[in-house]
């Protein structure tokens, strides 16, 4: 793993060079594509409590290894996390064999939460992934399992778009596949595997609707286990170029625990390169007591002023379980390579 690390941060600063070479100087070149992202920022909340921080820092090669009418598409895609505690992120290899049929294999995004699959780190609109993401689908140290693995599992999926609209868009989308469930990195330490799926539909090409589950299909030795573990999740989402709204509602069990958790995005495209908008996230941990959730309102922009740069500022008002309340203010920048 060290020497993977080691040959992404190579081809990262070699990077100019090979945008330089022509794929027909060299051929293996059309089937390698370098990109990558830095995020660092600074943020300071009402008890001047305040830090200069490093969010990501990724790089990654991707391509197509082969793209035919007849025989389907191959590519595949290496990612590593290389602040804080540097770790490969996505490792997988995907064969699309017919647009209503494919199959990935590896390490990448589940399809829990369509903010969490649709929505990268560069497209997401504020700097901060929803609570319902972070404490549903394993994006960050809060989630309700004690995992935290960017929002990914390493396993096996399969996927597949039917039915041609008049305007090019698929109606309906669908992705199915069997997890480890123990997050990245890590092989399977007992006899089970996780269940994570998704349906959803496009009545019109700026608008979906989705249904995501994650289910533990415990294996024969843990047949009796009556704490479920599973996640049920409904949402819909319009993303056009003048406006995006978007909001999610996910319920589920963890360690005895029943959960809930919502949020409702919405902002304003400005201008091709600004926009403005606000989000309110509600979570549960014990759903069964609503009045000790997590409140938070969050409004901000973001601005790419450079096609390599983008810069982001949120207001945030964070009312925790325990009532106390902190306002936080973040700014974030983005260089994309």
């Amino acid at each position: 793993m060290k020497r993977i690390f080691l040959t992404l941060l190579l081809l990262t600063f070699t990077a100019p060079f090979f945008r330089t070479v022509s794929a027909q100087e060299r051929p293996w070149l059309q089937y390698i594509t370098l990109s990558g992202y830095h995020q660092a920022g600074f943020s300071v909340d009402n008890n001047f409590n305040n830090t200069f921080y490093i969010k990501r820092a990724r790089v990654a090669l991707s391509g197509e290894l082969f793209k035919s009418d007849q025989y389907g598409k191959f590519e595949y895609k290496v990612q590593a996390e290389l602040a804080t505690s540097p770790k490969l992120v996505d490792y997988w290899v995907k064969y699309t064999v017919r647009p209503a049929f494919g199959v990935q294999f590896g390490q990448f995004k589940t399809v829990l939460s369509i903010e969490n699959s649709e929505y990268a780190p560069l497209k997401l609109e504020m700097i901060d992934y929803s609570l319902l993401v972070q404490r549903f689908v394993r994006m960050s140290t809060s989630d309700l399992s004690g995992v935290s693995a960017t929002g990914r599992e390493m396993g096996v999926q399969l996927y597949g778009r039917f039915v041609t609209m008049a305007d090019g868009h698929y109606l309906v989308r669908y992705e199915a596949g069997l997890f480890n469930g123990l997050g990245i990195n890590k092989t399977d330490d007992n006899k089970s595997k996780d269940f994570i799926g998704r349906l959803m539909v496009y009545p019109m090409k700026d608008l979906s609707v989705a249904v995501s589950y994650w289910k533990r299909l415990y294996g024969a030795e843990a047949a009796a286990v009556n704490d479920p573990y599973d996640r049920l999740g409904v949402g819909i989402a319009y993303d056009s170029k003048f406006a995006y709204a978007r909001t999610e509602y996910m319920l589920g069990h963890t360690d005895g625990r029943r959960s809930a958790g919502a949020y409702v995005t919405a902002g304003y495209k400005v201008t091709p390169t600004f926009n403005i908008g606000a989000r309110y996230d509600y979570f549960a941990v014990n759903a069964c007591n609503p009045g000790l959730a997590q409140q938070y309102v969050t409004v901000g922009a973001s601005w790419h002023p450079f096609k390599r740069l983008r810069l982001q500022l949120n207001y945030m008002y964070k009312q925790e379980a325990d009532q106390s309340v902190t306002h936080l203010v973040n700014f974030m920048s983005s260089i994309i390579l």
